[in-house]
């Protein structure tokens, strides 16, 4: 077993890679949010500009999960691990010279490319390093990624609020990136079992399986719904009740504390109850909190921010869930469903943009909850056939 090759010691400072870069990763992406309303002012954009920025920065997420797949199942882990955490790297201490939206758009492309390398590894390593026991040591993983997002909005905030660039933050978070590097240089995955326990698997046949068409659109609304709150969120606060930066920071901070603990006491719940069936629940009370925060307005802020306790679980969660379907060939149908995913995200974003412009934040923010009772429905689906097959 896998469990008897790893040493305690390797296995300890793998997870603590993972950890560090899972952080580092939350507190790059978290920051954007944040940086929205300023995007729009330095560079007199609207938002539909920002949607076409990030649907821009999509196809770099596309081509990344679709090569960071393959690689990852040809080369190995490490390698792909490497890649995408050298090219977050490099691309955050390039940000003091995004002077037009040009390079803004080249900016998030090439992060995005990196970003998709680094979490195919880090999703198909969890499993190798943690026999028994995936959906759990999963959502401690992602856990870092919420407590990165916690930490980022409570000092974005009071940075912005005192006139610090988003360019000199950026910076600063190139530099923080690199130590994941070099921690990622030093680990030992065990490959040898991978290798070993190899099946063969036929291409086609994976690429014909009904289930992967509904993993594909399931993962992509469970996606678009968690990133009209990653993303949209504060610019929903800003634009729909005119809040500045520190008090949309006081809300998302919530939002993330939830996630925060999501991500901690979640797969324990679900370890304890079922994946599927608190799977079912966690993406079920997403939607009805999201709803229920837009139909209070203001006064709906703090139910749609403990949301996050539920958002927290279900992508992780749906990782597992798919590489325990696929088991022969995990890395390559995270891979192929993540690039799928994300260019219907890509759609998804474009119209997300229009409408903020068209209807107002306010009533596009309702999609969020539309994403997730749509995602709910088709996990259902998912359950069923595989419980047949």
């Amino acid at each position: 077993m896998l469990t008897n090759n790893i040493g305690k010691s390797n296995r300890i400072y793998i997870f603590f890679t993972l950890f560090y870069a899972y952080f580092v990763l939350a507190l790059f992406e978290c920051a954007r949010g944040s940086f929205i309303p300023f995007f729009i002012n330095d560079f007199s954009i609207n938002n539909s500009s920002i949607s076409i920025i990030i649907s821009i920065s999509q196809f770099g997420c596309v081509s990344g999960y679709f090569l960071a797949g393959n690689a990852s199942q040809k080369y190995g882990q490490k390698f792909t691990f490497i890649i995408g955490t050298l090219l977050c790297s490099i691309v955050a201490l390039s940000s003091l010279f995004l002077n037009n939206v040009v390079l803004l758009c080249l900016f998030y492309f090439l992060f995005t490319f990196g970003r998709s390398f680094l979490c195919i590894s880090v999703d198909s390593i969890v499993p190798m390093v943690s026999f028994g026991y995936e959906v759990l040591f999963i959502n401690l993983t992602h856990l870092m990624y919420g407590i990165g997002s916690f930490t980022g909005q409570k000092i974005y905030g009071n940075l912005l609020f005192n006139n610090v660039s988003w360019k000199s933050i950026y910076f600063v978070l190139g530099f923080v990136f690199l130590l994941s590097v070099v921690f990622v240089l030093f680990i030992k995955i065990p490959r040898a079992r991978y290798i070993e326990n190899k099946v063969e698997y036929n291409k086609k046949e994976f690429y014909k399986n009904p289930l992967l068409i509904i993993f594909i659109v399931c993962f992509a609304l469970n996606a678009a719904g968690e990133g009209m709150m990653t993303t949209w969120f504060i610019n929903y606060m800003s634009s729909s009740y005119n809040f500045t930066p520190l008090d949309t920071a006081k809300y998302s901070s919530i939002f993330f504390i939830a996630f925060s603990l999501g991500r901690l006491l979640g797969g324990f719940i679900l370890h304890k109850i079922g994946t599927m069936k608190g799977l079912k629940i966690f993406m079920g009370m997403a939607a009805i909190c999201v709803a229920l925060g837009l139909v209070l307005k203001e006064n709906g802020l703090i139910i749609m921010s403990i949301a996050g306790f539920f958002f927290s679980v279900t992508y992780p969660t749906l990782v597992v869930v798919i590489s325990s379907t696929f088991k022969e060939c995990s890395s390559l149908a995270i891979g192929t469903i993540t690039t799928y995913n994300s260019l219907i995200y890509i759609g998804i974003t474009m119209i997300i943009g229009f409408l903020n412009d068209a209807m107002g934040s306010y009533t596009t923010f309702y999609l969020t909850a539309i994403f997730m009772a749509l995602a709910l429905f088709l996990l259902i689906i998912i359950d069923k056939k595989t419980i047949k097959s």
